[in-house]
């Protein structure tokens, strides 16, 4: 029996057109849908003010590769049909190197993410809480079901080489993945989805 070619998105173009084929929108950064928060000013709050001196380290260490939507070397690789596609170095990449922000539209949070998709998983599976309470405002999420980037396809692990962070960044919350370890070329990038991911019994616990 012929073996099945694995497909592999690696190019700029290459990644567009994939994203176009599965009926989504690329974004180099996330955009903000639910508009009152552009003239919100999230920099006063007891969380970010108590977390203040990390928060502007982040910054400073990888400000200008957020700034330009910068990504480490990956790219887009099929798994099978089970986990579908995965996120993968194509050369080596250091620890505590800059992988990317984690690009979605920051809009309200749908109370019925729960929901499972005809196409397997689930409305929520993309979405992150927004990063910070934000007084007047309600309940916010980041997600990246159908625009993000290729961050998107990260997978989950219980032993995650992917480093999950967040910060106030040009006035707004965003996410962004950093190497927890030297990661090789051809390793699969993996993350912790967190607890809160699995505990409302929607999905079983899986992990690369």
């Amino acid at each position: 029996m012929k073996r099945a070619t694995r497909k592999t998105y690696r190019t700029r173009e290459d990644i567009r057109s994939f994203f176009k084929s599965q009926g989504l929108i690329y974004l180099e950064r996330t955009r903000i849908d639910w508009q009152p928060l552009r003239s919100m000013t999230l920099d006063q709050s007891p969380y970010y003010l108590e977390n203040l001196a990390y928060f502007l380290q982040l910054c400073r260490t990888y400000g200008e590769m957020i700034r330009q939507g910068a990504k480490a070397p990956i790219d887009i690789r099929r798994i099978d049909d089970s986990v579908g596609f995965g996120v993968y170095a194509t050369q080596n990449i250091d620890k505590d190197a800059f992988i990317g922000e984690y690009a979605g539209v920051v809009q309200l949070a749908d109370a019925d993410a729960g929901r499972a998709l005809d196409a397997g998983g689930f409305e929520s599976d993309y979405a992150w809480y927004y990063l910070d309470d934000v007084p007047d405002a309600p309940d916010l999420e980041i997600n990246g079901r159908l625009e993000g980037n290729e961050l998107r396809f990260v997978n989950h692990s219980d032993s995650p080489n992917v480093e999950v962070e967040h910060t106030l960044f040009e006035g707004q919350w965003i996410i962004l993945f950093t190497a927890a370890r030297d990661i090789k070329k051809d390793e699969q990038l993996l993350i912790s989805y967190g607890e809160a991911y699995w505990e409302d019994g929607w999905r079983d616990l899986k992990s690369i």
